[in-house]
């Protein structure tokens, strides 16, 4: 069935828009407290229950993807801005932490809590790990963070001597100025991809490591 000129408008508009959000210089500070404002209210009433659909799992899948490629399954998961724990529940590992600090996000998490398996109602910038991980995650949550850049290095202390950071951005220009700035950090970037679904919504996903390592066997 051919598609109504009023959704091919639609689809038109929302293309030309991605196009050209990654270059709106929009203040960094002002967008990322409209971030988190937009981000509460879309847990309160439910509107991030398409996370969990099909046309998200392609990012999920490729964040997984280079946790396998990179690592092996006896590994230790460090995940910063996990939200409800999305991707907790698609991913094998031998201990798993997730921190975010949005309240109805972990109270939908906790309930996965066991013996492999944490998740802390923080703001990532103030918490503490209190050991080292084979994969650091910032999954679409950097640009929520204040000061990412010196969280980014703050949660790289905990970076087991192999492991990877994995990072995924949505492309906006806030998005655009920190991996500028990720660039400069003296990490090996060892993989980049860039993903869109099927309006054209676009991210990136980068992983990092402190010195070049090989492929899990």
């Amino acid at each position: 069935m051919s598609l109504s000129m009023g959704v091919r408008l639609k689809r038109f508009l929302i293309h030309a828009g991605v196009e050209i959000m990654p270059f709106i210089p929009l203040p960094g500070e002002w967008y990322r407290k409209l971030l988190v404002r937009d981000s509460d209210k879309r847990y309160v009433s439910g509107r991030w229950a398409y996370m969990k659909e099909v046309a998200e799992s392609h990012r999920y899948s490729l964040i997984i993807g280079c946790c396998e490629y990179y690592k092996s399954r006896d590994r230790k998961i460090l995940d910063v801005g996990c939200g409800e724990g999305i991707l907790q529940r698609r991913m094998a590992y031998t201990e798993y932490l997730g921190v975010d600090m949005n309240a109805e996000a972990i109270s939908l998490a906790k309930s996965r809590e066991d013996e492999h398996t944490r998740f802390f109602l923080t703001p990532a910038e103030s918490y503490q790990p209190a050991s080292l991980y084979d994969v650091i995650v910032f999954n679409e949550s950097l640009y929520y963070i204040p000061n990412p850049l010196t969280v980014f290095e703050h949660y790289r202390a905990a970076l087991a001597p192999d492991g990877i950071v994995i990072v995924c951005m949505f492309q906006t220009n806030l998005a655009r100025r920190i991996w500028k700035k990720l660039s400069m950090n003296n990490m090996v970037e060892l993989t980049a991809i860039k993903i869109s679904n099927e309006l054209g919504f676009a991210s990136m996903i980068k992983v990092y490591a402190d010195a070049l390592i090989h492929p899990a066997k």
